[in-house]
């Protein structure tokens, strides 16, 4: 799935391969639970993206990345 988003080609893939990271992006799947009303049979991801072209912190990607899906997981967005 990262593969269609920008700047995350050649990414660090987590050890539980939820997330795919760079120093710039990140794509994240939530877990399996968490179901859109619209599309139950479908996956839920999230992507983070900096527009800057100065950035390049993985780790903080990552970070922003976890914690952003963690909260997506944890919302009225995941049933």
């Amino acid at each position: 799935m990262a593969q269609a988003y920008a700047h995350t080609d050649d990414g660090t893939l987590s050890e539980d391969e939820r997330f795919v990271y760079t120093g710039r992006a990140g794509v994240g799947q939530t877990v399996s639970s968490c179901e859109v009303a619209e599309h139950p049979e479908q996956d839920l991801y999230t992507a983070v993206e900096t527009r800057d072209t100065g950035i390049d912190d993985p780790e903080a990607i990552q970070k922003l990345l976890t914690a952003y899906t963690k909260a997506v997981e944890g919302s009225p967005a995941c049933r």
